[in-house]
């Protein structure tokens, strides 16, 4: 070991030796050796003298970028070609020199083949953009581009035109889903407040009948109690139409209890069993995210009845400092979120959809997590306060 340390530090003296000291000899062995300073520097100059046009190259458009390719490859093949003509060709070796040209054609297939897929590769990243668009991730945009002035003009222009489409398409679809929800609050303030009062009426006029029918003529008061009974059906069933339209809870208590009430009804009306936990959400929200959470919570449960096959589920909403998180999960069978949302058949993932377009109105995002046969996940998390909603 101290043999060797010292070597090091004598060729260190060594190489930091002025060159008048070191000799002709010595001036002769550092130019020719690469790991000399003398090397160094005369890589370091190679590589400075280079980058400029290398940067200037990938500054070029792409069209450009590809003949300047090509031409390199057909430069150096006629060099390599011309060189390969004079030694071996006159010398009669023409097999060597047909692999060679085999060589060199494959050689020169796979740089161009490289090279063109470098310089298309950010249509590629605009390609792979679209399709995630699509398959529901709105808020994808496509990677900024440096090296390529009209692919760079390209990026700009088509993230440019998806963040004024997605804002067009959050105002609109605000705008459809407040004007539906104010529609659903009149229809089921009409049902309370007329239809419900006139079977109501109705149901205390037959009452009133039935007791003025004397005994003696039974099958009269057995009609009418059958009229009253289904007068009573009535009522109960317009009385829950006004309540899944919009119930009154939400707006008089507030989130909790409405989420409360309907786990109650559903778990009433399909025999699925739904576990409601409600952390921290004793202050209540603003009237747009109370209304939206509800709906989502609505519709993954109504999507739980009608495809999942579940035993059972729960739904758990917490909130936090900033953010409201939710989590709706059940055992059921499970299902592709990406082939469900990109199906193209008719109604097939409008309700998936949906949820995301109600979360995404309030500034908060909202995921699937599923598996065929290891049951569903749905993850919310909607900020208390924001700058990107649009309610």
């Amino acid at each position: 070991m101290e043999s060797t340390d010292q070597e090091a530090i004598a060729r260190h003296e060594t190489a930091s030796r002025p060159i008048a000291e070191s000799g002709p000899g010595a001036a002769a062995a550092g130019d020719g050796s690469p790991d000399s300073p003398a090397g160094d520097s005369l890589s370091q100059s190679v590589y400075a003298g280079i980058t400029p046009y290398i940067d200037k190259i990938k500054r070029r458009p792409l069209f450009q970028k590809v003949v300047i390719a090509n031409s390199f490859l057909i430069a150096v093949g006629a060099v390599f070609g011309f060189y390969l003509e004079a030694r071996y060709f006159e010398g009669g070796e023409i097999g060597f020199l047909v692999l060679f040209m085999f060589s060199g054609l494959t050689l020169s297939i796979l740089l161009n083949y490289l090279m063109v897929k470098l310089a298309f590769r950010p249509l590629d990243d605009v390609s792979e953009t679209m399709k995630a668009i699509r398959a529901g991730h709105r808020g994808i945009r496509v990677p900024e581009v440096t090296d390529d002035p009209q692919i760079e003009e390209l990026s700009k222009s088509l993230n440019s035109m998806l963040d004024s489409l997605e804002l067009q398409r959050k105002r609109a679809a605000a705008s459809v889903i407040k004007a539906q929800e104010d529609e659903r609050k009149r229809i089921a303030r009409e049902l309370n407040d007329e239809t419900s009062q006139s079977l109501t009426g109705l149901v205390i006029g037959i009452r009133m009948v039935e007791e003025l029918v004397p005994d003696s003529i039974p099958e009269i008061k057995e009609r009418l109690d059958n009229i009253n009974q289904l007068a009573h059906q009535t009522l109960n069933e317009v009385h829950h139409m006004a309540t899944r339209l919009r119930p009154s809870v939400l707006d008089d208590l507030g989130l909790p209890a409405a989420l409360r009430s309907y786990g109650k009804e559903f778990t009433e009306n399909t025999g699925i069993p739904v576990d409601v936990q409600l952390l921290a959400m004793i202050q209540r929200l603003s009237p747009e995210m109370e209304t939206v959470l509800y709906r989502v919570v609505q519709e993954a449960l109504t999507n739980i009845a009608r495809h999942s096959e579940a035993t059972k589920c729960r739904v758990t909403l917490q909130r936090k400092e900033s953010v409201v998180q939710g989590v709706i999960e059940d055992n059921g069978k499970g299902f592709e979120p990406q082939t469900v949302m990109l199906s193209d058949a008719k109604g097939s993932g409008l309700g998936l959809h949906g949820m995301k377009e109600r979360i995404e109105l309030v500034g908060g995002s909202l995921e699937f997590e599923s598996r065929p046969g290891e049951g569903s996940t749905i993850f919310i998390e909607v900020p208390l306060k924001t700058e990107e909603g649009i309610w």
